[in-house]
């Protein structure tokens, strides 16, 4: 069934964008690609570089919030929007290093993303870079649901698109002061400035710092510091009436402790090792956008560096057992060109290329401590128990280095096409959405790790002096493998009037594969004690078995046994594939003073990417395909606005992800079938209500005051493949107030105003002994604060 939906949509496409005949609606010859900015709390979207519908209009779940809608809502950053749109939810898993996005119950906490993110049209590559400041943003749009036709590469959950303000549609100064507790401070500035009618540039910056929530028991001191400073330099030009230009480049530091992971049972963090994450991020871009008579071509180029240093203490207690510093260094190069209808036709469409390349160079020196140590020692007696005549064997140094060298380039390449038809069949209102994209992607890994000082001291007898056995281990290789992906989509929608329509669509994506670097700590720990134990078998009379000299007996042959995986395949992961089926519409009431949309959808993956903690989280993280599973749900959004002073608005999504055929194996090795079990980490609910009121006077004394409470939950939110932990539904209430007086404003705002208790983190590791312990990180207690803002618009 799926062949034949292929087919149709390519022969649909092949058969049409070479059609000549295309008839405009009415005189509506008005660039789609324009955005109109009224103010700072009001736009206009009327299209994008490659949608062949309005935003407005788009068959598909979306929704788009303006500067007013992030600043009512205290949107800073990618975390705090969770919630704020349906089944979206991005938690806060101790650092910045980590910036998972759940849509519609699935997201990656490790590897490829099933949400995307593009920056003024330029994508993000690495999930270290997705948590950034806001400043100055023109909309944000978050696409929900498969978008693989247009986009390409992990686009399973959805799109967000963030854009920031142009200098040419709006001029204005602004600067901004604030504090609040545990130590906040933050400022930011910006200038638009337009030195002609076709030249104009803008400069923003800002800094915050803050003292951390969470004290680590072990040394007395906040272990969740940060500071992060930043700005965005751009160049508009309109060259003429054809070509536009923009230049733009970013730059955002961060430097925080990290982590803070504590025991369930405490209520404070207690580890000894340094734990925090250091980042420096560049983006840059370029577009250009030539107008011709009757279409549209647009080009950006991206490129974007990355930079960073985390270090973790990985046994999360004061024992010194397991530490690692990880370091990223990673360029990402991409390029997209489209050429797009301008008009609006009965007729429209978007043809387009996409390449990239991106290397990512990551090096892990893990070290195994003292107490880690302890644990080696143990296990290398119970080798040799019970052998005769055996010596003393004791490792010689108080430490084990593992250090490792992993270079993992990919590129690929995409050719797309999205075509609209209107008054399908002569029926007005009736339209057909068609489309279809071929990616190409290529990706390796170049792995070289090492053990150093794995040496032990051998004594044959009391008394003798100790004989040094040296047995360092080393891995080195590479390994690529190839993905080819065929992205179709097909949405039909019916207008019922202007300001209402539904639609039902389906359309295919994927996530892509690769290799798991964190793999080769277990493999060479692995490694490593087999080389130890055959070195010291090999010294021994009669090769360390009991009895001495005797040959051994010839070893039999279980044929019925599996065959051990290769190196590559215990390396490796495959693409994850989904199928997504929707029907949804928007609807406007009493002159759109209420408009409400909703979505109902059916999300199928196959070889669904999970996250395991390998040996009971003391050696990192991998990436494992899990089988089927499926996402089923619904969204609903209501906004009314009955007056100038007040809006009210709420968000709702549920969803139920669950496994369809998972089967794998527990920590002891015993089969287990998860199949039926609830996807972890994705809330089943997300929710958000609020409203705001504003009010004018005529009074010298304040201009404006306003108003605004938001109360955002989400939950249950399971823990485990095993659904054996989880987190209740919680909310949060936020809220803040402010006076304007001119150019002069001043707000004071607050932050889980009634410190509700919750964990945003939890997951299971293993202590010395063997026992699995829970261990979690606390939600943000209540924060209160004050911003000063000054702004003049030109």
């Amino acid at each position: 069934m799926k062949k034949l939906f292929l087919l149709f949509t390519f022969l649909l496409n092949v058969g049409l964008i070479f059609s000549t005949n295309y008839y405009p609606i009415g005189d509506e010859n008005k660039d789609q690609d324009t955005i109109k900015i009224l103010n700072l709390e009001e736009i206009i979207v009327t299209g994008s570089v490659k949608e062949t519908n309005e935003l407005k209009r788009m068959p598909t779940a979306i929704s788009i919030l303006s500067p007013k809608v992030l600043e009512s809502r205290q949107v800073e950053s990618l975390t705090s929007l969770s919630g704020v749109v349906p089944n979206f939810f991005v938690p806060n898993y101790g650092s910045k290093v980590s910036t998972p996005i759940y849509i519609r119950g699935v997201g990656a906490r490790l590897g490829a993303q099933t949400v995307s993110l593009y920056v003024d049209n330029v994508p993000y590559f690495n999930p270290s870079a997705f948590d950034f400041e806001f400043q100055d943003i023109q909309r944000i749009e978050v696409l929900r649901g498969a978008q693989g036709t247009l986009y390409g590469r992990n686009a399973i959950g959805g799109i967000v698109n963030i854009y920031t303000l142009s200098p040419l549609t709006y001029q204005g100064t602004t600067l901004s002061v604030g504090g609040g507790n545990y130590g906040e401070m933050s400022a930011k500035m910006s200038n638009y400035s337009k030195f002609s009618e076709n030249f104009g540039t803008s400069l923003a910056a800002y800094y915050k710092k803050g003292d951390g929530y969470f004290e680590n028991k072990y040394t007395g001191k906040k272990t969740d510091d940060y500071e992060n400073a930043g700005g965005r330099l751009k160049f508009e030009w309109d060259a003429n009436d054809a070509l536009k230009t923009t230049l733009f480049s970013n730059y955002d530091y961060v430097s925080q402790g990290a982590f803070p992971y504590m025991h369930q049972d405490s209520s404070a963090v207690n580890f000894n090792e340094p734990s925090s994450y250091e980042r420096h991020l560049f983006s840059q871009g370029l577009s250009l956008r030539y107008q011709g008579q009757g279409f549209v071509v647009n080009s950006t180029t991206g490129y974007q560096y990355l930079n960073d240093d985390m270090r973790m203490d990985q046994d999360y207690s004061p024992l010194s057992i397991f530490s690692i510093q990880q370091e990223q260094n990673q360029h990402s190069l991409s390029q997209e060109i489209t050429f797009k209808s301008d008009k609006k036709r009965r007729y429209n469409w978007v043809i387009g290329a996409f390449g990239f390349y991106d290397y990512r160079k990551v090096t892990t020196p893990v070290v195994i401590e003292k107490d880690g140590m302890a644990l080696l020692q143990n296990q290398l007696d119970k080798v040799f128990k019970g052998i005769p005549n055996m010596p003393d064997i004791k490792y010689a140094n108080s430490s084990i280095d593992l250090p490792g060298v992993y270079r993992k380039p990919s590129k690929g390449v995409a050719l797309f096409e999205q075509s609209s038809i209107n008054d399908l069949f002569n029926t007005k209102g009736l339209s057909l959405t068609f489309g279809i994209r071929l990616d190409y992607e290529h990706t390796s890994i170049d792995y070289f790790t090492e053990t150093q000082g794995v040496t032990v001291n051998l004594t044959p007898r009391p008394g003798m002096p100790p004989i040094p056995v040296e047995s360092d281990t080393v891995m080195q290789g590479s390994f690529s493998k190839d993905f080819w992906e065929v992205l179709p989509k097909l949405a039909l929608q019916y207008e019922i009037r202007p300001d209402a329509f539904v639609y039902a669509s389906v359309s295919k994506a994927y996530k892509t594969g690769g290799y798991n670097e964190q793999s080769f700590s277990k493999l060479l720990q692995n490694a490593m004690q087999e080389a130890l134990k055959n070195k010291l078998m090999a010294g021994m009379p009669g090769g360390g078995r009991p009895g001495g000299d005797t040959p051994a007996p010839p070893a039999s042959v279980d044929t019925d046994k599996p065959t051990e995986p290769t190196l590559e395949e215990q390396l490796s992961y495959d693409p994850e594939v989904s199928w997504t089926y929707e029907f949804g519409g928007r609807m406007g009431f009493l002159d759109n003073k209420f408009s409400t949309s909703f979505a109902l959808f059916v999300m199928d993956v196959d070889n669904i990417q999970v996250i395991q903690l390998a040996d009971q989280g003391q050696s990192g993280r991998i990436i494992s395909n899990a089988g089927k599973s499926s996402s089923k749900g619904a969204e609903l959004s209501l906004t009314y606005s009955p007056s100038n002073a007040f809006s009210f608005f709420t968000e709702y999504g549920f969803v139920n992800a669950e496994f369809k055929n998972y089967s794998t194996v527990d920590k002891n090795g015993e089969p287990v079938d998860y199949s039926e079990n609830k996807i972890p980490f994705a809330p089943r609910h997300t929710l958000s209500l609020g409203g705001s009121f504003r009010h004018s006077f005529n009074s010298s004394f304040i201009d404006r005051i306003l108003a605004n409470v938001q109360y955002t939950g989400a939950g249950k939110i399971y823990w485990t493949d095993a659904n054996n932990a989880y987190q209740p539904f919680y909310g949060l209430t936020n809220a803040s107030i402010a006076v304007e007086k001119g150019a002069f404003g001043l707000e004071l705002w607050g932050k889980n105003i009634f410190d509700t208790s919750y964990n945003a983190f939890y997951f299971e590791a293993a202590d010395l002994s063997g026992k699995e312990n829970p261990y979690v990180q606390k939600g943000y207690p209540t924060r209160v604060g004050a911003t000063l803002k000054y702004t003049i618009d030109y």
